[in-house]
C-alpha cells in the first residue's frame, strides 16, 4: 500500500457534507447492485450488518431488499446522509421485518455483536485507515464476516481524494493481519492491462 504524502487530507467531513447534498439534489444514490448478488449467501445468514462509510445508504437498502429479518446499522460522519437515509430512503423498518440504526460512529456499538461488517471503497479515503479496521473488526462476533472493496490500481490510481493507493498484494498483507484466509473477488478489470481494478476482499472472525 503506498500513502500519498500530503499536508492535507482533501477528504473533510464538509467536502463529503457538499459531495452527499450535490448526490442527493441530483437523485445520485450510488450503489453496488446486482455485483453484491455473488456475496448474497453472506448477507442472508447475517442477523445483523453495519454499513461504514456507507453515505447515501445505496448498499443497504439493496441488500435489503435481498433479505429479512435483519438488523442494519449505518454508519458515516455525515448527518447529511444519515438525515437522508433514515428520512428519506429507508427510515427504521421495513415491512420484510428489517431495522435500521444510524449512527455517526462506531462508539455506540458494541463490541462482538455484528455479524457481518462491510465498508465499500472507503478505506482508500482515510489516513488512519488501519485504526478504524481494527475497531470494525472488534466490533464483528466470532464466526462474522468482514467484507471490504477498495480500489487496486496502486500507483495508476490518480484520484486525488485517494490518500491510500492498495494493489492485491497489499491488501492481502493488510487483511492477513486479522486471519490467515482472505477471499477476494475482482469488481472490475482494467481493459488496457487486464488487471483488477477494483476488488473486494473478505474473511472470516475465528469462531473461539
Amino acid at each position: 500500500m503506498i500513502k500519498i504524502a500530503t499536508r492535507k487530507n482533501p477528504n473533510t467531513k464538509q467536502s463529503w457534507e457538499n459531495i452527499y447534498k450535490s448526490h442527493i439534489e441530483k437523485k445520485k444514490i450510488r450503489s453496488d447492485g446486482d455485483r453484491l448478488l455473488k456475496f448474497l449467501p453472506l448477507f442472508e445468514k447475517a442477523e445483523s450488518i453495519l454499513d461504514f462509510g456507507g453515505g447515501l445508504g445505496g448498499n443497504m437498502k439493496f441488500i435489503s431488499e435481498q433479505v429479512k429479518n435483519t438488523r442494519f446499522f449505518l454508519v458515516d460522519h455525515s448527518e447529511v446522509s444519515l438525515n437522508f437515509v433514515k428520512n428519506e430512503l429507508l427510515g427504521e423498518k421495513d415491512d420484510r421485518g428489517n431495522s435500521f440504526e444510524y449512527h455517526t460512529s462506531l462508539k455506540k456499538i458494541p463490541d462482538n455483536s455484528i455479524q457481518m461488517v462491510m465498508s465499500f471503497q472507503v478505506l482508500e479515503h482515510i489516513t488512519e485507515y488501519k485504526k478504524f479496521m481494527d475497531q470494525l473488526w472488534s466490533k464483528i462476533t466470532p464466526g462474522g464476516t468482514m467484507l471490504i472493496s477498495v480500489p487496486v490500481r496502486g500507483i495508476r490510481d490518480r484520484n486525488k481524494q485517494h490518500v491510500n493507493k492498495f494493489t492485491v498484494k497489499s491488501m492481502f498483507r493488510i487483511l492477513t493481519a486479522y486471519d490467515e484466509i482472505v477471499h477476494i473477488a475482482p469488481r472490475s478489470y482494467s481493459k488496457k492491462t487486464g488487471k483488477p481494478t477494483t476488488a473486494y476482499f473478505y474473511l472470516e472472525k475465528p469462531d473461539v
